[in-house]
């Protein structure tokens, strides 16, 4: 009795030690992250440039920020634009995704600076 009290015990601890083990090992923290920027005014495909009451910028991010981004978003969208045999989309409201190769992804985010809201960061 003893014996399998030790063996439940100590099944009990390692499960516990291996929760707190997988939990401990996210943190958050900040990480670099490659990004470029357009500041623009007007509205893209029609930009002109940004002024002091029509001032808004899109995003463009690339390397593992936008893998982590695009394996968020999911399911991919055949039928959005810019989807091929060669790249997946993935799309939500304002975020847009790709992924060109299983190396080469971008994602783009936009927001109007003007009224703090979320706005498309690409068109097709």
């Amino acid at each position: 009795m003893r014996y399998q009290m030790a063996i439940v015990l100590v099944a009990t601890l390692l499960g516990v030690a291996a929760v707190s083990a997988a939990a401990s090992a996210w943190e958050y923290e900040f990480r670099p992250a490659k990004v470029e920027y357009v500041v623009y005014g007007g509205y893209l495909g029609d930009t002109i440039p940004p002024s002091k009451g029509d001032s808004k910028i899109s995003f463009l991010i690339s390397g593992s920020a936008a893998r982590e981004m695009f394996n968020a978003l999911g399911p991919d969208r055949p039928d959005a634009c810019g989807a091929d045999a060669s790249t997946r989309v993935r799309e939500k409201r304002e975020i847009s995704c790709l992924r060109y190769s299983a190396k080469e992804y971008v994602c783009y985010v936009g927001f109007d600076l003007k009224t703090g809201k979320s706005i498309g960061g690409v068109i097709c």
